[in-house]
């Protein structure tokens, strides 16, 4: 599926994921990078594509998940284990705070021990999104940044770039408020598998409703490439 040109954008050097849900129907997800990484549709209930004709929603394509989740071997991400090197993370979402208020965006990742997380949650009528690195051996478990402002029943795009020790994250292609500890390398994830929309263990922690695009970079874009993101949309 990948398009003319693609490899022209200089947005789109060094990337390593990129799902635009294109499909519209049918169970496999495919990749536009040169990783290729396929991605299956599991779980039972909901609708993953709106009315499972692929229109588009705000002019963008996804899909909605709620004990529905997308899953890509190991064998078929290697590329998204990201441990030592700097990485970015982006995706369109748009979530609705229900009976579990903590929702997985994306994850390559085991609690405490390996991999990253990427995910959202409310405390105190606050909303947050956090991205996290776990360690199974070192100072502490997990090490983490994360941002503030990420309301339910709203369209969000949301970018993120780790830089050595620290990260930066994006609200509709703007740096925002980040609170970033100092980043442990996250232990390897090479034998784990990619999820889209649930916790890792693939029983809870579902996203609740839409999640459009995720896309992964081995290396840090830069801020102009952060506004590119949200104002090229879901055109590229």
């Amino acid at each position: 599926m990948a398009r003319t040109f693609y490899d022209n954008l200089g947005l789109n050097q060094d990337i390593v994921l990129d799902w635009p849900f294109l499909e519209g129907t049918g169970t496999l997800i495919h990749d536009q990078s040169k990783s290729g990484s396929i991605g299956t549709r599991e779980g039972a209930g909901g609708t993953i594509w709106p009315a499972e004709t692929g229109q588009p929603y705000y002019g963008l394509y996804l899909f909605q998940v709620w004990t529905q989740y997308i899953n890509c071997p190991a064998a078929d991400c290697p590329n998204l284990n990201f441990t030592s090197g700097d990485y970015s993370l982006a995706c369109w979402f748009n979530w609705s705070v229900g009976t579990d208020t903590s929702q997985i965006l994306m994850g390559k990742y085991i609690l405490s021990d390996s991999g990253w997380e990427v995910y959202l949650t409310e405390s105190g009528g606050i909303y947050y999104l956090t991205v996290r690195h776990h360690h199974s051996l070192g100072a502490s478990l997990r090490t983490a940044s994360y941002s503030i402002g990420w309301l339910p029943s709203t369209l969000h795009c949301w970018s993120y770039s780790r830089t050595g020790t620290t990260a930066q994250h994006y609200m509709n292609g703007l740096p925002i408020a980040t609170v970033s500890g100092t980043l442990i390398d996250p232990e390897s994830s090479a034998a784990l598998d990619l999820r889209c929309g649930c916790r890792f263990t693939e029983d809870s922690n579902w996203l609740n409703v839409y999640l459009g695009r995720p896309r992964a970079w081995s290396r840090a874009l830069t801020a102009a490439e952060h506004r590119q993101i949200f104002a090229q949309g879901n055109a590229q």
